[in-house]
């Protein structure tokens, strides 16, 4: 029990590393290389502990790391289309990292650096590791220098918590979010084809043919969007409807009921492993994603990314729509806290 901490290199970085382990030995691997949570290990219902996240088998890797496992993702989550937004009566341009539109805060954003590392600590709340990451004015033209402290932690009762707070010092954008994929069966021994789903959101956000958000809404009932009652991803995953086909699958803004619920937002259950994971956010949406775009990556246990091996859920603030001429939906201004709380809690069933 406790954390051990150690160093790696990533390149030529020499990167902080962290593995909590709590009295039931759900382990945590967290490194200041983006933030990121490299993996989170629990136990089937037979006590079996395995890894529920992708992690890539190299640790270099992450220098690239296109598919953002476990990283915080900022400033702004997700597409911006064309790369342009209206910020405090002025237009800004951002560069295009994702074709023609700017995807996850661009190239070489705070989930590709090296993050500070504050507080690390052992107390009666959980095994708790702060880090800390600024990213200074015009990074990726982002105006406005943004100071953003991310806090994990691991209780005894096998809950992770991820707590988000940025402040900056001019008008900028800032909607934060962990970018994990997890796949419940141990060690990835199946895809999440039959992972069982619930989500509390009655409508999705629309989409176009480029995967911007347009402003409008498709309400759930009646499509392989409804996740209200729990159901495996089988069907959607595989489904015909065009909205899901142009993305591969699922890679779409769930419109959350009520956040100040006192009920998980998002439950996934492994069946045959019996292992549950229960999300809580006071986040008005969450995007799930089932790894469509996988590219054989080498990962962990002899594994090779394939498409649907995990899902992410990632939650966050509603997306900008494509053609508002307002303010950005993640505006943020220096009387202003941005602040997000997250738990993923971990049993078996």
């Amino acid at each position: 029990m406790g954390i051990v901490q150690t160093h790696i290199q990533i390149g030529d970085q020499d990167v902080r590393h962290f593995i909590l382990t709590n009295q039931h030995g759900m382990v945590v691997e967290l490194m200041n290389w983006g933030a990121t949570l490299v993996d989170v290990c629990t136990a089937d219902r037979h006590g079996v502990v395995e890894s529920v996240t992708l992690a890539h088998e190299a640790i270099d890797s992450y220098r690239e790391n296109g598919p953002y496992f476990g990283c915080i993702v900022g400033r702004v989550a997700g597409r911006i289309a064309h790369g342009r937004f209206h910020l405090n009566g002025t237009d800004h341009q951002l560069p295009n990292n994702q074709g023609e539109h700017h995807l996850h805060g661009g190239a070489a954003a705070m989930s590709h650096q090296v993050w500070q590392v504050g507080a690390v600590s052992e107390s009666e709340q959980g095994l708790s590791v702060a880090f800390h990451y600024r990213s200074v004015a015009n990074e990726n033209v982002y105006p406005g220098t943004l100071d953003v402290t991310v806090i994990y932690t691991l209780s005894d009762d096998n809950q992770l918590t991820v707590d988000y707070q940025a402040n900056t010092d001019a008008p900028t954008l800032c909607n934060l979010t962990h970018h994990a994929y997890f796949n419940l069966s141990g060690n990835t021994q199946r895809t999440v084809h039959d992972h069982v789903l619930q989500v509390q959101a009655g409508a999705v956000c629309e989409m176009d043919a480029d995967l911007l958000v347009t402003g409008g809404e498709w309400p759930v009932a009646n499509s392989d969007f409804d996740f209200c009652a729990p159901r495996t991803l089988d069907a959607t995953l595989r489904s015909d409807d065009v909205r899901l086909a142009l993305a591969r699958g699922i890679d779409h803004y769930f419109v959350l009921d009520d956040v100040t619920a006192h009920q998980p937002q998002v439950v996934v259950l492994d069946g045959l492993s019996g292992r549950r994971l229960q999300v809580f956010t006071d986040q008005p949406c969450v995007v799930l994603y089932a790894h469509n775009y996988a590219g054989n990556e080498a990962l962990r246990h002899g594994v090779v990314g394939q498409s649907h091996d995990a899902l992410c859920i990632e939650t966050q603030k509603l997306p900008h729509r494509s053609a508002s001429n307002g303010d950005h939906a993640a505006a943020l201004y220096p009387n202003q806290t941005y602040r997000q709380h997250t738990r993923f809690c971990f049993d078996v069933v």
